[in-house]
C-alpha cells in the first residue's frame, strides 16, 4: 500500500444535513473508481459510525472511523488520522489530506505520488477546480458541469505537464517527512479551523531550510475538484476559532514565521497586521 488517505468528515445537522450526506455520497462515489485507496476518516457529526460505515460500505471503500461524531476540529482530526496512520501503517510511503466537498477523478493521486518518488519536494498538491469555477493556482475560470460524470471528464480534461506555485487542498506527502515535522501541532493549534495550512507550510520551511527559499507547489498533470470552504464556515463562532489559531501560529512560529509566511504566498502584507501588533507589544 502506497497511500493512505486522511478525512475529517463534518456532517452538519438540521437543514444542512440532506446537502451534507448528497456531497459525501458523491465525494465517496467518486473515490471508489481510484486504486489503492483506503481512507482513515474522523467522524465529526451527526452519522452514527455505524450508519456512516455502512454508507462507505455500499461505494466498496476501505475506510477505517475514528471519532465518534464529536467537531474537535479540522486540526485536531486530521492530526488524530496521521497517527492512527503512522502508527498502523508505518510502512505507507504517502499520506493525502481530502475533504467531503470534493470529487476525484479515477487514479487522482497516482500521478502526484510518481512526482514525489522523483523530486526532493516533501508535498504535492493538484489544480482544483472551485464551485465557481475558478482554476487554482492559475487563476482562470471555467464553466462547472451540473452533474458528477461530467465534472470528472472536465477534470480528466485539464490535465497538463506543468508545475506552478502555490497550494490547494487536497495535497499528498512524504509520510516520512510529514513524520518528521510532526504534522499539526495541537498544543498550539487549539481552535477548531484556521492557520493549520500555514503551520504546517512553515514546518516544511524549516525541513527544506530557509536557504532553499522553498514554496509549495502544484502539478498540474492531476485535477479535483473542490467547492472549498462548503461546510466550515457556516459553523458558530468560526472568528472564535480562527482567532485562536492565530495565536496559537504566533506562539508556535513567531514574528519571523510570519515574514516567512509572506514570502511563501508571495504577498507582503500578508500579516502586516500580526506583525504590527506583535511590535508593539515591544515598543
Amino acid at each position: 500500500m502506497k497511500i493512505v488517505h486522511t478525512m475529517p468528515l463534518l456532517i452538519r445537522g438540521e437543514f444542512s444535513y440532506e446537502d451534507d450526506l448528497r456531497m459525501a455520497k458523491t465525494c465517496f462515489e467518486s473515490l471508489r473508481a481510484s486504486e489503492d485507496c483506503l481512507v482513515v476518516l474522523y467522524n465529526q457529526g451527526c452519522l452514527c459510525n455505524d450508519d456512516l460505515r455502512g454508507i462507505l460500505t455500499s461505494y466498496g471503500l476501505s475506510a477505517v472511523i475514528l471519532g465518534h461524531g464529536e467537531n474537535i476540529g479540522i486540526a485536531r482530526a486530521r492530526q488524530t488520522c496521521f497517527e492512527y496512520i503512522w502508527e498502523h501503517c508505518g510502512d505507507v510511503e504517502y499520506i493525502s489530506e481530502i475533504h467531503v466537498d470534493m470529487v476525484f477523478p479515477p487514479n487522482w493521486h497516482v500521478p502526484l505520488v510518481d512526482y514525489l518518488a522523483s523530486s526532493d519536494e516533501p508535498m504535492i498538491s493538484p489544480g482544483i477546480v472551485t464551485m465557481y469555477g475558478e482554476l487554482q493556482p492559475i487563476s482562470e475560470e471555467i464553466a462547472i458541469p451540473d452533474n458528477a460524470a461530467a465534472l470528472i471528464a472536465l477534470l480528466g480534461d485539464l490535465n497538463r505537464e506543468e508545475i506552478r506555485e502555490g497550494f490547494v487542498h487536497p495535497v499528498v506527502h512524504k509520510a516520512s517527512i510529514l513524520r518528521e515535522i510532526g504534522g499539526y501541532d495541537t498544543r498550539f493549534l487549539r481552535g477548531k479551523q484556521g492557520y493549520e495550512d500555514d503551520s504546517l507550510l512553515l514546518g516544511y520551511l524549516y525541513y527544506m531550510g530557509t536557504r532553499s527559499n522553498w514554496r509549495p507547489k502544484c502539478y498540474l498533470k492531476s485535477w479535483v475538484y473542490h467547492a472549498t470552504m462548503a461546510q466550515r464556515m457556516s459553523l458558530p463562532d468560526k472568528h472564535l476559532e480562527f482567532a485562536l489559531n492565530e495565536e496559537g501560529l504566533i506562539r508556535q512560529y513567531g514574528a519571523y514565521g510570519l515574514k516567512r509566511l509572506s514570502i511563501i504566498h508571495r504577498n507582503p502584507s500578508a500579516f502586516e497586521t500580526l506583525l504590527q501588533e506583535i511590535l508593539q507589544q515591544y515598543r
